[in-house]
């Protein structure tokens, strides 16, 4: 096993009090009422269906490294935050993952037939079974980091501080661009929208 990985079709265990969290439920402050659990449960259950989860990452020697830039071969890596995260590194993991469109077509599907709250429960699913696909991917990550007596950093997303969404389609573009399953739209959102990218510097133990 390697920094580079490609897997489709992974397993993906949805925890409910995540979704529950999405739905802006805040322990001792907020709750979700016994009947909307209960449909939450179904809607996970029913889900299945609907999710795909695919992951993906490569790493990058780093080239050089300033104040407010990191280099690599294949990419340019701008802002300050970024380059604190790298500070150490001796190389960059680009990673994405995705669980497919067939969910938001369904919710949008629940929408048009002014099914909202159902719509919503399966949204936050989403959201939830995208976060889960990198937390699976992260550990895989850390699991060969470990096997290599190496550390790795926190990962860090287009959109965090000053690292700006413009780089989704280089990212991608590293990672194998149009094959991935996975796209960038005009205004640098990737499509599907239940999709994340991130980078994470790997350190030398």
């Amino acid at each position: 096993m390697s920094f580079e990985i490609s897997l489709r079709n992974i397993p993906i265990v949805i925890n409910i009090g995540e979704v529950r969290r999405y739905l802006g439920e805040y322990r001792g402050i907020t709750l979700v009422s016994n009947e909307i659990h209960f449909l939450i449960e179904r809607l996970i259950a029913q889900s299945k269906a609907f999710i795909s989860a695919a992951i993906f990452s490569k790493s990058l020697r780093i080239k050089s490294k300033g104040e407010n830039l990191v280099e690599t071969e294949e990419l340019v890596l701008p802002g300050k935050d970024i380059a604190k995260l790298l500070k150490d590194s001796i190389e960059v993991i680009v990673c994405a993952t995705t669980i497919g469109e067939a969910l938001e077509r369904e919710v949008d599907e629940l929408t048009s037939r002014k099914r909202f709250l159902e719509a919503t429960i399966l949204d936050a699913i989403g959201s939830t079974a995208a976060d889960t696909a990198m937390d699976y991917l992260n550990n895989l990550l850390i699991a060969e980091a470990t096997r290599r007596k190496l550390k790795l950093t926190r990962r860090y997303s287009p959109g965090y501080g000053d690292l700006p969404l413009l780089i989704q389609g280089e990212l991608l573009k590293v990672l194998g661009g149009d094959s991935l399953g996975i796209r960038v739209s005009p205004s640098y959102m990737l499509i599907p929208r239940k999709s994340v990218t991130a980078l994470i510097g790997v350190m030398e133990g």
